[in-house]
């Protein structure tokens, strides 16, 4: 029987928070096996050489754009998030230089074979059961109904959307609260007392146990590769409400989440223009139907609320819990062995 290749460097963007994290449950899931390191991306020629001076058998990387360069002397596994519904020609053509792809979501998988990409592309995601989350026990609503949500202070994730859409459902002030733990990054106020924006940087710890606290964790994001926050909000017992578009399609299913729902509608401006592609599609929940969605799930009884977080969590466990990511990830290593 062929043995499995031993050396792995993970090279990831260490700089950007998901793209850490992706990383470091790699790592975690990787280094009891094989010998690994995790180290940042490199960013020109000179650092790329020193790096495949390693002989480290494969180079996993988690990055974006222009930065999906291959390693000499090992195989190259790309792995990229990137949420739109076409990837840029030059980030495409860039992919096709690597051995193979591992997505983390079907919908990743399926739009970058829609863009042209030649190269194998396998779903290999991370385990997302590998914290102890606190959890939720108890489903009860009080009068001031708690939504919360996760999010950098960047057009895409739909804080715009979903706070006209609370304040849409929420006439009054003070009736219910939500709150969006973003960034320092974030320079905009708050509309209203009950809408509450924290700022400052948590720990990882701090940040896990905050979900349980909340009735509904609501998203509206215009797009999402998979959506760590909310992932983690299911792994919490948390009820959740958000659109069914773009990763979200690999992590809820019906029956364990209130659906907001969007249309389909050209993706009109990015943060940069090298991330665009002529032609790219967002998911776009107007600030209307996030209302009804959420009277609908403060309309839900406890043993409903209940019902869903479970089967929420029995769901997304068949794909990203750690017994199957750990199968998934040896069996594809053991064939890139017998290459």
């Amino acid at each position: 029987m062929t043995e499995p290749l031993k050396k792995i460097t993970i090279i990831a963007d260490l700089f950007r928070g998901s793209y850490k994290e992706i990383a470091e449950i790699y790592y975690e899931l990787l280094k009891n096996d094989y010998l690994v390191k995790l180290i940042e991306t490199p960013r020109n020629p000179s650092d790329r050489e020193k790096l495949s001076s390693s002989n480290s058998d494969i180079y996993l990387h988690i990055t974006i754009g222009d930065d999906f360069i291959p390693i000499t002397g090992g195989y190259n596994i790309a792995q990229p998030w990137h949420e739109w519904t076409l990837y840029p020609t030059n980030w495409i053509k860039l992919l096709n230089e690597f051995d193979e792809i591992w997505t983390a979501s079907e919908y990743v998988k399926n739009l970058l074979l829609d863009s042209q990409l030649t190269r194998p592309a396998y779903l290999i995601p991370p385990s997302l059961e590998n914290e102890k989350i606190p959890q939720k026990t108890n489903w009860e609503i009080t009068n001031q109904k708690n939504f919360f949500f996760i999010g950098e202070p960047h057009f895409r994730k739909g804080h715009h959307f979903l706070i006209n859409g609370f304040l849409n459902a929420f006439p009054e002030c003070n009736k219910a609260k939500l709150t969006i733990k973003t960034s320092a990054k974030c320079h905009w106020n708050s509309p209203r007392e009950d809408i509450i924006l924290i700022k400052e940087k948590w720990s990882r710890k701090r940040l896990l146990r905050e979900y349980a606290r909340h009735d509904c964790f609501i998203s509206a994001s215009l797009g999402e590769g998979l959506g760590l926050p909310l992932a983690e909000a299911i792994m919490a017992g948390l009820p959740v409400c958000t659109n069914f578009w773009g990763g979200h399609k690999s992590i809820v299913k019906s029956g364990g989440f209130v659906e907001i729902k969007h249309e389909e509608i050209i993706q009109p401006f990015t943060s940069n223009p090298a991330f665009y592609s002529e032609g790219q599609k967002c998911a776009y929940s107007s600030p209307q139907e996030i209302a009804k969605s959420i009277k609908v799930f403060i309309n839900t009884s406890m043993s409903e609320r209940k019902k869903m977080a479970f089967a929420a969590k029995k769901n997304f466990l068949k794909t990203y819990g750690r017994e199957n990511t750990l199968k998934n990830i040896h069996s594809r290593i053991l064939e890139i062995s017998k290459k």
